[in-house]
């Protein structure tokens, strides 16, 4: 007999999953979730162990490895990047996956850097220097080529997961994601609230983090700085899609003329990768 209680606890589990997707129960990453289960429209969700967004592989375990193939059925990563970054912290190996290098930052070293290095930039960086990473992303030509190459990737995967990452699973991969889930009708605030979650995700490593910048300075435009670098915003998010609606008017018209996907493209994409069974 199912009590109230464990109805409730379904419920929640069910709006989280439609809103989140799925964490993945991996040892090595903070910030991994399949994707299957977010709602789209006209009553589609994604399908399960088709897409995964996920921070850094460096770190897996043997068990990892072993559910990202056996469970997750893995077949395509998208590193974004940079080859500094790749070199200092290579994935670990995965025999059953191809591996998919597209740095999202034409900058061969970007993202690399000693706590002291990273202490100076943080001290002369504007209070606006996230927002400007994110129109960046989305309006850089490099970057623009790399989520085009991103979604000829997506539209030749028929089976199995893909998975993408860059170091957090927050910017690049947040980017990523908006783009990916507007591909497949997912609503934008579905999308808000996705990208935040990565606040939560990465809590332990940002306070590991702010204590190590903290024992090689107190500056108050520093730490503020970091705080700023470490988190998910909304302002973040919206300054990618002002920067969208500036250059193609709509989120729309950017995939279309931007990602180069034909509207054969997206029902293609939405084929393959949303259902309307519950996963």
């Amino acid at each position: 007999m199912i009590t109230i209680n464990s109805v409730n606890q379904s419920q929640v589990y069910a709006k989280s999953r439609s809103i989140y997707g799925i964490p993945a129960q991996l040892h090595g990453t903070s910030n991994t979730f399949d994707l299957g289960g977010i709602k789209a429209k006209d009553g589609m969700t994604i399908k399960p162990n088709r897409l995964i967004r996920s921070d850094s592989l460096s770190k897996l375990t043997y068990k990892d490895k072993w559910r990202l193939d056996k469970q997750s059925h893995l077949r395509v990563v998208i590193d974004f990047r940079s080859t500094a970054e790749m070199h200092q912290m290579p994935d670990k190996e995965l025999s059953y996956a191809v591996i998919h290098h597209l740095s999202v930052m034409a900058d061969p070293r970007f993202g690399v850097h000693s706590p002291k290095q990273y202490a100076v930039q943080l001290a002369h960086r504007q209070s606006n220097n996230m927002q400007l990473f994110y129109k960046k992303m989305v309006t850089n030509r490099h970057s623009i080529k790399t989520y085009q190459k991103m979604f000829k990737l997506l539209l030749n995967n028929r089976s199995g997961a893909v998975l993408y990452h860059c170091t957090h699973g927050k910017d690049r991969t947040g980017i990523a994601t908006m783009l990916i889930l507007s591909s497949l009708g997912v609503p934008k605030k579905t999308i808000f609230q996705n990208y935040l979650q990565s606040n939560q995700a990465l809590r332990s490593f940002n306070k590991i983090e702010q204590h190590q910048i903290k024992r090689i300075t107190h500056n108050r435009r520093t730490l503020l700085n970091l705080k700023r670098s470490q988190m998910a915003s909304r302002s973040y998010l919206r300054a990618a899609y002002s920067a969208i609606d500036h250059q193609s008017g709509s989120v729309k018209n950017y995939l279309k003329h931007k990602m180069k996907l034909s509207n054969s493209a997206i029902s293609t994409l939405r084929k393959d990768y949303l259902t309307k069974h519950q996963p």
